[in-house]
């Protein structure tokens, strides 16, 4: 299961709206017909950094992987290298006026300016709202000014949060440094800016996202950072498959989805594996590093006439809102969401309603008995666990800890903290109600506490294919043991140990695999999409 480098509530920016009204711009026109505005205020207002050379009287502006040269009293300016003809700059007691038009052309925005309050921003601009939110953020973490969050966001949001999250990444990371570019993407339920943040020690990506009106919903801090790049299998052929968005729930959890069909003469209904991540706050492809293999499952099984649902994560699509529910456990985590999304195949013209599977990789098998109790409507035909644990969640983890300590991946303290909360946890005497005063985790892990999936399973009935890696270092292959031991006595489950895979099941070679594998590019391979299949079509 993949590690997190901090919390999971993650950074909390800003967003400053700023407006005037239509008399004040009007005045503001009158008073300065050229629209010439204050360069070094405008700029850096948008993220943009200032560079003023004095004996040139040359004012640089770097933006966003851009620069703008203007130089005072010359109608050129040099954008990117190129000279282009502007009203020409004037200083006025230290400070450079430039015009406004020029400015939003070569910087690529549409923010206005008024003398009184600043910058003026289009409501819709929501790259602009995305800049001055992490400015803002990081200027002043400690106080909260007015924002246009939504309203779930600003029940989640505090100024003890922020100043809490802000601490602990330049903490890590180091000072906060600026922006280096800023994306922009959108899916079924939210519009997205992706900015490249940098600090003294390296660079992040920042994702905020937004609600239709405009109005921020949450931020999600890309702890595993950049990825590294994706190769697709060479069994990824378009033409076998086609792809649709899909909102998973409703409401507060909506969440956003991925369907991939069959193409082809045949319409269906075609069979589904709905696919349930691991830990952490992972997209609906599972990436990590160079890897995607629930992207790589989808394209592969859709080939081979089985439709895959795959979504993104509640706790990267809502991470602020999730984490303000101290309370929280692996029900709202991902087990709600995984029934809503049998809910919808379960309606989904071209699915065969009786022929819904689902597949949980690492957490998410380890959840599986719990999602298949929950399902009281047994509307799931079968279940796939793909490197799921199957024993003590706490000794496994342990065990996983013990090794990247040894490959120096993690402090001891941070192993000796997990041990001592673990042996709590472990003990017949710790008591949820009245846990020690040196207990410090939260809900999600004493939920925990007890629960063996495999133990559970065996009073459990439906057909099960359970897949592991022999060189998983997370989950280790003795954990298939463990599901085979307690499951000796059903005939309805299907084993399989693949010699060369990791935990996100790409090949590799030696004993256990390292977290470097993953940055390696790799794809699950077609054997294991070839088992999934045959499994789903042997009624």
């Amino acid at each position: 299961m993949k590690g997190k480098l901090l919390t999971r509530a993650g950074l909390v920016s800003l967003v400053l709206s700023l407006s005037v009204t239509a008399g004040a711009a009007f005045a503001e026109r009158e008073a300065n017909p050229k629209n010439l505005v204050p360069l070094r205020a405008y700029a850096e207002q948008l993220g943009g950094k200032v560079k003023w050379d004095h004996g040139t009287r040359t004012a640089t502006i770097y933006r966003l992987g851009h620069s703008y040269s203007v130089t005072i009293g010359k109608d050129q300016a040099v954008v990117d290298g190129t000279v282009r003809s502007i009203i020409a700059p004037i200083s006025e007691d230290g400070t450079t006026y430039v015009s406004l038009q020029f400015l939003q052309d070569a910087l690529g925005t549409t923010a206005g300016w008024n003398s009184q309050n600043g910058v003026i921003l289009d409501k819709e601009d929501i790259t602009d709202k995305a800049i001055i939110f992490t400015q803002q953020a990081f200027g002043n973490p400690s106080a909260l000014p007015n924002l246009a969050l939504s309203d779930n966001l600003k029940s989640a949001l505090s100024a003890d949060v922020l100043s809490k999250e802000i601490t602990a990444l330049t903490g890590q990371l180091g000072a906060y440094k600026g922006i280096e570019s800023a994306a922009t993407d959108s899916n079924s339920v939210h519009q997205n800016v992706t900015l490249n943040v940098t600090f003294e020690r390296t660079s992040l990506p920042v994702t905020i996202r937004f609600k239709s009106e405009g109005e921020i919903d949450d931020i999600f801090f890309n702890t595993t950072g950049a990825e590294a790049p994706y190769s697709k299998p060479g069994y990824d052929k378009p033409e076998t498959y086609t792809e649709k968005d899909v909102v998973i729930g409703q409401g507060t959890w909506a969440l956003p989805g991925t369907l991939t069909l069959p193409a082809g003469s045949s319409k269906g209904p075609f069979p589904v594996l709905i696919l349930v991540q691991g830990s952490g706050p992972n997209d609906r492809d599972e990436s990590l590093g160079a890897l995607k293999p629930f992207r790589d499952l989808a394209v592969g099984l859709a080939s081979k006439g089985i439709a895959v649902l795959r979504y993104e994560k509640r706790t990267r699509e809502y991470p602020h809102q999730y984490a303000a529910n101290p309370s929280a456990t692996i029900k709202e985590e991902a087990l709600d969401d995984a029934l809503a999304a049998v809910d919808l195949m379960s309606g989904t013209e071209g699915i065969d309603s009786k022929s819904i599977y689902i597949l949980g990789h690492s957490q998410g098998g380890f959840m599986m008995p719990r999602l298949l109790q929950a399902d009281t409507s047994h509307r799931i035909a079968g279940s796939v666990i793909m490197s799921g644990p199957g024993g003590n969640f706490f000794d496994l983890l342990i065990e996983q800890f013990n090794y990247l300590a040894g490959l120096h991946q993690m402090p001891q303290a941070t192993l000796d903290l997990y041990k001592t909360q673990f042996a709590l946890l472990n003990s017949k005497d710790f008591d949820p109600a009245h846990p020690p005063k040196d207990f410090i985790l939260p809900k999600w892990w004493v939920d925990l506490r007890g629960y063996e999936p495999a133990e559970m399973a065996k009073t459990q009935s439906g057909r099960m294919l359970v897949l592991q890696g022999q060189r998983d270092y997370q989950v280790p292959a003795a954990q298939l043991d463990i599901w085979k031991n307690a499951l000796k006595n059903r005939s309805d489950v299907v084993y399989k140990l693949y010699p060369k895979l990791n935990h996100f099941y790409s090949e590799g070679d030696g004993a256990l695999s390292t977290p470097s594998e993953y940055w390696k590019p790799g794809n699950v391979p077609e054997y294991v999409i070839d088992d999934i299949t045959k499994w789903i079509q042997t009624r």
